[in-house]
């Protein structure tokens, strides 16, 4: 048996058995839904629940009393990949963020291969140039921006390096043309159904080694995510777009000017859907897509005329906002106290979901290790997972 199949059944068993814990729409709740929890969850401030969603060890230590199978599977050990050896910024890399350049930098401290290398879903090639560089081996970035390809085609003309770009579309079919067998694959931080194309290609063309940094798991293509490993098929899980998007609700950076537009953003959002009830007569919670944080800086008027537009919705000729404001209020304290118990799953619901990932490669024939390339302090998408196929 895998070293993964016995921690992955743990994990299918929990979220099973508790998932009325985490399969929650906040926004749709008028009321808190765990009567158990109403106690200690009533009895936290706005500030203490702001506090206790930025410190999730001091969260799960609150609410461990009352759900103490969570508290084992949030210290399963992951082991701790390697790290650059220093992040020192050469001429090529300005304009590269900081975290960014120390993700970059650390995903390639992972990699050591003889063979040519293939970037998925490459943007400006950073990734791709440094291996180049460090490994000594032609690399080719797939991008599907054609002027991203020619900005990244420009900095390996200046360093002479053997590096070009394909131009194209990760989800095309003729994208699968592009792997190997003799070949080392890379995708740092591709995002849903790009890194699972990126799997599926690379173990049908038995691809020699597949390195791979996971990220905005809701990013698929159909409305349920079909598990790819045959434990994950059996497990039963039914997982949706807003499921899967549970582990990204976590941030490592932002100061105060990020609290201030995320507490505007979730009163904004309940409030019109205090106004749509009112205007629909349906007692129902509408949702709203994502939407530039732009609108964020005029008032509420302007942000519930365009969610009216988006939700094809009459918009009154007058708008009492601060009504609707104060009926907000409420709501957005309830919204935070579910969202506390929620969060405890982020971890086990990723750890899930990077499991199915290896236990899949394991099936196709590969070795695979499941580790953290970089810092939480760069990015909270921090696994690599790092397979090689079985000779």
């Amino acid at each position: 048996m895998s070293d993964f199949a016995p921690h992955f059944e743990r994990l299918s068993g929990l979220l099973a058995r508790h998932c009325g814990d985490w399969q929650r729409l906040p926004f749709a709740c008028r009321t808190l839904p765990w009567p158990e929890l109403a106690p200690v969850l009533d009895a936290l401030s706005e500030s203490e629940l702001d506090a206790l969603e930025n410190n999730p060890e001091a969260a799960l230590g609150l609410l461990a009393p009352y759900r103490p199978e969570i508290t084992a599977e949030q210290h399963w050990p992951v082991a701790e990949l390697k790290r650059a050896s220093d992040y020192a910024t050469p001429r090529w890399s300005n304009g590269i963020p900081g975290r960014k350049w120390a993700q970059i930098r650390d995903f390639a401290a992972n990699i050591t291969t003889r063979h040519s290398i293939l970037e998925w879903c490459a943007g400006k090639g950073h990734l791709g140039r440094l291996l180049a560089l460090e490994q000594g081996q032609a690399v080719t970035s797939l991008e599907w921006n054609a002027d991203l390809c020619r900005q990244g085609e420009a900095l390996a003309g200046r360093l002479g390096l053997e590096h070009r770009f394909y131009c194209g579309d990760a989800l095309a079919p003729e994208a699968a043309r592009l792997f190997e067998p003799a070949q080392q694959a890379v995708a740092l931080h591709a995002c849903g159904e790009l890194h699972l194309r990126f799997l599926e290609h690379g173990t049908a063309a038995g691809t020699q080694a597949l390195a791979l940094s996971p990220c905005c798991y809701h990013l698929i293509d159909g409305e349920h995510y079909a598990p790819l490993s045959a434990a994950g098929r059996r497990a039963g899980l039914t997982l949706s777009r807003h499921d899967l998007r549970l582990p990204l609700q976590q941030q490592v950076t932002g100061g105060e000017r990020v609290r201030r537009l995320r507490h505007t953003e979730l009163t904004w959002r309940l409030a019109f859907d205090e106004l749509q009830r009112e205007l629909t007569g349906c007692d129902h919670y509408l949702p709203l897509p994502a939407f530039p944080k732009q609108l964020l800086s005029g008032d509420f008027t302007a942000f519930a005329r365009w969610a009216c537009e988006k939700k094809g919705l009459a918009m009154p000729a007058h708008i009492h906002s601060e009504h609707w404001l104060a009926a907000a209020e409420s709501r957005r304290l309830l919204v935070k106290r579910i969202e506390l118990v929620r969060h405890l799953y982020r971890q086990p619901l990723e750890l899930w979901l990077l499991l199915d990932r290896a236990l899949f490669l394991e099936e196709r024939g590969y070795r695979v290790i499941l580790g953290t390339f970089t810092e939480q302090a760069n990015t909270p998408r921090r696994y690599l997972i790092q397979a090689h196929r079985r000779p």
